[in-house]
């Protein structure tokens, strides 16, 4: 099954739940230059692989190149799986020690810094 993404708000972070496969080909790259540019809007965005059956090297070198962008903590994405698999994956390749996997929508965007508010007194 190729990859297809369902996108929604949670809160104020973009989620972008993952079914099918992260391989090499159109959606694996269309994955990748729509999540690089959420990230440089600043957008929070959480990246489910919870449906998310098979991930080759070219879907792990996605994962990483848009989990290790420099940047500040609030435009980092976030990963959520639920698989054992995924997490395997990372321990076995070292990648665990650089990508946190969340076991939760609600515990990834609870990850992220919070956010400033302004308030209308502390404008003059």
């Amino acid at each position: 099954m190729a990859l297809r993404i369902k996108t929604y708000f949670l809160g104020d972070a973009i989620v972008l739940r993952c079914v099918g496969r992260l391989v090499a080909g159109k959606e694996t790259t269309a994955f990748r230059e729509g999540v690089e540019k959420l990230l440089a809007e600043r957008r929070r965005v959480v990246i489910n692989l919870t449906d998310v059956d098979h991930i080759d090297s070219t879907g792990l070198a996605a994962l990483v190149h848009l989990l290790t962008q420099k940047g500040d903590l609030e435009s980092v994405a976030r990963v959520v799986s639920s698989r054992m698999r995924l997490t395997e994956l990372l321990r076995r390749t070292k990648l665990d020690t650089v990508i946190p996997v969340y076991a939760s929508e609600g515990e990834a965007i609870t990850s992220f810094p919070k956010q400033r508010s302004s308030s209308p007194d502390s404008q003059s």
